[in-house]
């Protein structure tokens, strides 16, 4: 389970991404490629995908948060919401299809 911004899987940030209307657009070998559309810009991620393994902080700010376009403010509440019950609560009001 994801606490801040540690200790995030891939599947924390596919789920999150999802949540917010992100598609998987392509796989490159052990990446994923979301493109969803945030505040009027369409945003392209990419996800590293290894199993076991969680995502380095680095990757998750400067890769993941910074393209996806969600205000970190907002993975950092869906993080400690806890369960997937709470956290299908917490959205990015500017993620839309």
């Amino acid at each position: 389970m994801p606490r801040q911004l540690m200790n995030w899987s891939a599947n924390d940030v596919i789920d999150f991404l999802s949540q917010h209307d992100f598609v998987e657009i392509h796989t490159r070998g052990s990446h994923f490629y979301f493109q969803g559309n945030v505040d009027g810009h369409v945003r392209v991620v990419e996800v590293p995908v290894h199993v076991g393994d969680v995502i380095k902080p680095k990757t998750l700010n400067l890769s993941i948060i910074e393209k996806s376009g969600i205000p970190r403010e907002i993975w950092i509440e869906w993080a400690k919401a806890g369960n997937k019950k709470a956290q299908k609560k917490i959205r990015y009001i500017g993620a839309k299809h």
